[in-house]
C-alpha cells in the first residue's frame, strides 16, 4: 500500500511538471466565440476597411480571454470584447500584412477595433518631416469613406502627442454620440488601426 501511494505521488508529480512545462495554448473559444470564426470576422473586416484582401490559412490565430486581461488599477477588463490576432507564420515581405488584430463583442459579432501591421519598404521608420495635416487628412477622409461615425458632422476631439519614436499618431474624433480613435501609420502615411470608444 505504502508503494502504491509513493508511485502515485510521483505520477502525479511528474504529470503537473510535464504540464508545467508545456507550451501555454490559446484558448479555441473565448465567451462563445470560437478561433476560426473570430479569426473570419477580422479577416473580412480588413478586407472591407482597408481593401486588402487577407487569409487565415498562413497565419496563426489567437485569442485572449478579456476576463484574464484587467486593469490594475480598476479591476475592470481592459477591453469590451475578445481580442484575436492573426499573425503571418512565413517571413513578410514589403508590403505584406503581418499581422491583424480586432476585438469583437462576442454576443453580437461587432467589431469595436482593428488594426493592421503593414510592413514598409526596407522597414523605413516615420520621420518627423511629416506634417501634421497630412496624417489628420487620412485619419478623417478614413471616418468619412467608411461611415465610421453616424454623422458627416464628426468633430476631431484630440491627438496623440508627437514623439521622434512614434510610428502612429492617433486622432480622437466624435459626432456626439459614439467616439472613434483613428491610428495613422506615419510612414506609410494610411490608416492602420481604428477603435470605437
Amino acid at each position: 500500500m505504502k508503494k502504491l501511494a509513493t508511485f502515485l505521488l510521483a505520477t502525479t508529480i511528474l504529470a503537473l511538471f510535464i504540464i508545467g512545462c508545456s507550451k501555454p495554448s490559446t484558448p479555441e473559444q473565448v465567451q462563445g466565440l470560437g478561433k476560426e470564426e473570430a479569426a473570419q470576422i477580422a479577416a473580412a473586416a480588413v478586407r472591407q476597411y482597408y481593401h486588402v484582401s487577407v487569409d487565415t490559412a498562413d497565419r496563426e490565430i489567437t485569442l485572449e480571454d478579456p476576463a484574464k486581461l484587467i486593469d490594475a488599477a480598476t479591476g475592470e477588463p481592459i477591453y469590451k470584447g475578445v481580442p484575436v490576432h492573426a499573425l503571418l507564420r512565413g517571413e513578410p515581405k514589403s508590403g505584406d500584412i503581418s499581422g491583424y488584430h480586432a476585438i469583437i463583442e462576442p454576443k453580437t459579432k461587432q467589431l469595436l477595433s482593428l488594426s493592421i501591421d503593414v510592413i514598409g519598404k526596407d522597414g523605413e521608420k516615420a520621420t518627423k518631416t511629416i506634417a501634421e495635416a497630412e496624417l489628420e487628412k487620412a485619419a478623417a477622409d478614413f471616418v468619412r469613406s467608411q461611415n465610421l461615425l453616424a454623422t458627416a458632422n464628426f468633430q476631431l476631439i484630440r491627438t496623440s502627442e508627437p514623439t521622434d519614436n512614434d510610428l502612429k499618431r492617433y486622432f480622437y474624433y466624435s459626432d456626439g454620440h459614439n467616439a472613434i480613435a483613428i491610428g495613422v501609420d506615419t510612414a506609410l502615411k494610411q490608416v492602420v488601426t481604428f477603435t470605437y470608444d
